[in-house]
């Protein structure tokens, strides 16, 4: 559904995406040619294979990244919260889209079409120079995730993504408590493990006072100890 959305030059969540160091001239653009959309829970933003159909910058909600083998097993690259962009890796005439972005709670996203998103990229040096930077990041990551799953055992795995879900949300320590809307299947999914390891390890780090959850609300994340755990990841 689309609706009114608010400008760009004023979007806190602009300050914490790819657009934050932008010129007043692109934000001034974004702003006319975007729309807003809702995702339920469960919903594509993306499909795998499928056409592009634009950028989505999220401005509320969590969504998951992931990729499918022939078989149909996924595997949960990465969480997308506030503030990430999507889509802009397919944004060519004939590119298809590499990954399925799926929401896993009720989101609010600025989408921009692959035509018009390509007519601002040509435009301004300043958008490029970012996605430039978005791109590097991304492969760096998924460089990290590959050697993570060879390398490390299935408890620092686990760990790395109890730390990312803290980031993804934005957990402050003494603050809320987070409500995040994943299963222990895709827990176990985001650390290549299966969703009884990823029990047995909540358990563990539960007693060990690490973390403190109850029915999905994560109330408390130790990060400098989980840090210490995940080493370098």
């Amino acid at each position: 559904m689309n609706r009114t959305t608010p400008r760009c030059m004023t979007c806190q969540v602009k300050n914490i995406s790819l657009l934050k160091n932008c010129s007043a001239d692109l934000l001034q653009e974004f702003s006319e040619i975007k729309t807003c959309q809702s995702f339920e829970k469960g919903q594509h933003l993306i499909l795998e294979g499928t056409e592009s159909r634009g950028i989505f910058c999220i401005r509320s909600g969590v969504a998951k990244a992931a990729v499918h083998n022939k078989k149909g097993r996924s595997l949960i690259l990465r969480l997308e919260g506030k503030g990430s962009i999507v889509g802009q890796r397919a944004v060519g005439k004939r590119d298809k889209q590499p990954l399925t972005i799926t929401a896993i709670e009720k989101m609010q996203v600025c989408h921009v079409s692959s035509e018009k998103f390509r007519a601002l990229y040509a435009k301004y040096p300043g958008l490029r120079s970012e996605m430039m930077k978005s791109f590097l990041s991304e492969m760096q990551g998924v460089e990290k995730r590959a050697l993570t799953l060879i390398n490390n055992s299935v408890k620092e795995r686990v760990v790395w993504v109890l730390l990312h879900i803290a980031e993804t949300y934005r957990y402050q320590p003494g603050g809320c408590s987070i409500h995040v809307h994943l299963n222990r299947k895709d827990i176990a999914d985001l650390a290549g493990t299966t969703k009884e390891q990823v029990s047995m390890i909540l358990t563990e780090l539960g007693k060990n006072r690490l973390i403190h959850f109850k029915a999905k609300h994560f109330k408390h994340f130790d990060l400098e100890g989980l840090k210490n755990i995940a080493g370098n990841l």
